[in-house]
């Protein structure tokens, strides 16, 4: 496109852009012209709903962020695999949306009282015990979330939960079931072992040429190299430019000026409640029953008896009653409105009629009230001079993106006149892929516009790209590597390692299928070992989950069909470091599951709860075989 552009920008044709690109400034702003505007992006369809880079971007970077505190601060961040943790969200958030719809077509519903309930009790929105309506919001906000768009996705996980729960707690399993299981599980076996080291028949193997170019063109896929580009570029950030704006006292206190209604804090109210639960559409009868009971509450209050014990015996909120009803300190906007309205019409000590809202019917007791309260210049002066800072960087940045913008047209083929004019660093980045990248790399914006044709085919400099608000790039190609297989010579030590270690594999397998044979033949197992220099190992009474016995061993043990009396089963295995284990089973023991009637109960949920997983995921994968499901792996 822009190579089109510079070449008719001349006459009727150059004012026609100018018109063009006016027209989007005046709507939208500069930042629609760098980011692309706002309009998020699709990155996978469930049936007819949408799933946008929005929604995919927050939960890929918390279950990142949440990978990273588990892996540690100074994990080595190679051990997070970008690739798997986004295939991990995107098929979470599939399988959510996926689900949820199944279970609304089997007419499940969540009434906005369970909504509520669910976040009022949800301990992250919590202080000292009680919701918290400004921490609430905080939180939401820090996570880029509306409270319409985060209720609606804890509806969709209780939608989600709801289905797949009731699915799952269908199970069951009967005694005889569990018996013959616990039998199972509990049996019990005297087994001996020898390890045959795949070491010991490495040193005589030597790959030919032959045999390694052979192996190299067979296994050409597991050498390929994807088509690859590194980038130089300028980046302008507003947060970088906040050390450069010098302070105006005289704006900042006319600034406090301006904005001295802001910092008045404004008047809050604490009040206690009983709520008597009912749905929005009860019928008349229900509604009416509810009411009755909170004005015969209302009576006992009146006639002397303490309303915090009532509300502690009878109040139907489980966020409030333990505390008398008390639900702190509050301001406008923090309630329903009824609710609201009242609290903010009574005086200290006054208690309500009946107030009737979504959640039921609520009596009132307002029990403090904290008047609002202004700050000085000096107490913000400091949040002043950061929202002076922002301002004047925010103002400088669009000043300097708009050049870079400029600069990086008119000289489409090299940054550094962009950045000798705006004094800018050029920056590089190591080579990445189409799909894969470090540093701002990572971002897609930055490596879907480097494989675009105007950049890597053309050459020339790329449209600004929009990293974060007040934050773009202008980049290039510096290097380009296309599609390609790494040379023989690179992989020649990594080729006969793995020959090596075949040929080793396959010779002690051989060796230990011999020993296996005159093992069940009747031959001693310890002469056999002490024979070829090896440890002959006992192990009596072990169970499924024995530590003393490596667990490769142990698994192959337990597959072994019980001998006959008067000779052991024999099995040979072998084992993910490349040795080989042979191993005999001379004796199987039943025994039952030991304990009294609670070890029994744990036993039975354990079975029920696997059973109930088995019959999720299956519900899970009938679910999307049903269902139209597409990903758009690029805009991941």
């Amino acid at each position: 496109m822009l190579n089109t552009i510079r070449e008719h920008a001349k006459g009727f044709f150059a004012w026609l852009i100018v018109i063009l690109i006016i027209i989007p400034f005046a709507f939208w702003g500069i930042n629609s012209y760098f980011g692309g505007g706002a309009a998020d992006t699709v990155v996978a369809k469930v049936n007819d709903v949408e799933i946008t880079t929005g929604e995919f971007q927050r939960v890929y970077v918390r279950e990142r962020a949440r990978r990273q505190q588990l892996l540690g601060e100074n994990a080595d961040p190679s051990l997070l695999n970008d690739a798997l943790i986004k295939r991990d969200v995107i098929d979470r958030l599939v399988n959510s949306e996926a689900v949820a719809q199944a279970a609304a077509e089997a007419g499940l519903r969540i009434s906005d009282t369970q909504l509520a309930r669910e976040i009022i009790q949800n301990p992250q929105f919590q202080r000292d015990g009680r919701f918290d309506g400004e921490l609430y919001a905080r939180i939401l906000n820090s996570m880029g979330l509306t409270e319409k768009e985060f209720e609606a996705q804890v509806k969709q996980d209780m939608l989600v939960e709801q289905l797949i729960s009731g699915i799952t707690g269908s199970e069951f399993a009967t005694d005889k079931e569990l018996q013959e299981i616990a039998t199972l599980v509990n049996q019990e076996r005297d087994i001996g072992y020898m390890i045959l080291p795949a070491r010991d028949f490495s040193e005589d193997i030597t790959p030919t040429d032959e045999d390694i170019k052979a192996y190299y063109e067979s296994n050409l896929d597991r050498f390929a190299l994807p088509e690859q580009v590194s980038i130089e570029y300028l980046e302008i950030s507003a947060s970088d430019l906040l050390g450069n704006v010098d302070v105006d006292e005289e704006a900042l206190r006319n600034m406090y000026e301006v904005q001295q209604a802001d910092f008045i804090q404004a008047e809050e109210r604490r009040a206690s409640h009983i709520l008597i639960t009912v749905d929005p559409d009860a019928d008349e009868a229900t509604d009416k029953a509810a009411r009755d009971k909170a004005l015969k509450l209302l009576e006992r209050i009146r006639a002397g008896e303490s309303f915090g014990e009532i509300a502690k015996a009878e109040s139907q909120d489980p966020g409030s009653a333990a505390e008398g009803g008390d639900l702190g300190f509050f301001g406008r906007g923090m309630m329903v409105k009824p609710f609201e309205d009242t609290v903010f019409s009574m005086a200290v000590g006054d208690i309500s009629e009946p107030v009737r809202t979504n959640f039921g019917y609520h009596i009132i007791k307002l029990t403090d009230i904290k008047a609002r309260q202004g700050k000085t210049f000096e107490e913000v002066r400091d949040a002043l001079e950061q929202e002076y800072r922002e301002l004047k960087a925010e103002d400088q940045f669009y000043d300097l993106a708009e050049r870079l913008a400029d600069l990086t047209y008119e000289v489409p083929d090299t940054l550094e006149v962009a950045a000798q004019e705006l004094e800018l660093e050029i920056k590089t980045t190591p080579l990445f892929s189409r799909h894969a990248g470090q540093g701002i790399a990572a971002n897609p914006k930055v490596r879907a516009m480097a494989f675009s044709p105007d950049v890597m085919e053309a050459g020339n400099n790329s449209e600004p790209v929009t990293l974060a608000p007040n934050h773009v790039v202008v980049l290039r190609i510096k290097d380009h590597r296309p599609t390609s297989h790494r040379p023989l010579e690179e992989v020649k030590d990594e080729i006969v390692a793995s020959l090596e270690r075949d040929a080793a594999r396959e010779k002690v397998k051989d060796l230990g299928e011999t020993l296996r044979e005159r093992m069940a033949a009747g031959e001693d197992p310890v002469a056999l070992a002490r024979e070829y220099k090896l440890e002959w190992h006992e192990a009596e009474s072990v169970k499924r989950d024995d530590s003393s016995v490596p667990g490769e061993v142990l698994r192959a043990a337990f597959s072994v069909v019980p001998p006959a009396s008067d000779q052991a089963g024999t099995a040979g295995v072998t084992l993910a470091s490349g040795d080989y284990a042979v191993i005999a089973v001379k004796a199987v023991r039943s025994s039952e599951a030991a304990g009294g009637e609670e070890d029994a109960d744990d036993f039975k949920n354990l079975i029920l709860r696997k059973y109930g997983t088995q019959i999720g995921n299956g519900t899970l994968d009938g679910i999307r075989k049903r269902s139209e499901i597409e990903i758009i792996q690029e805009n991941l």
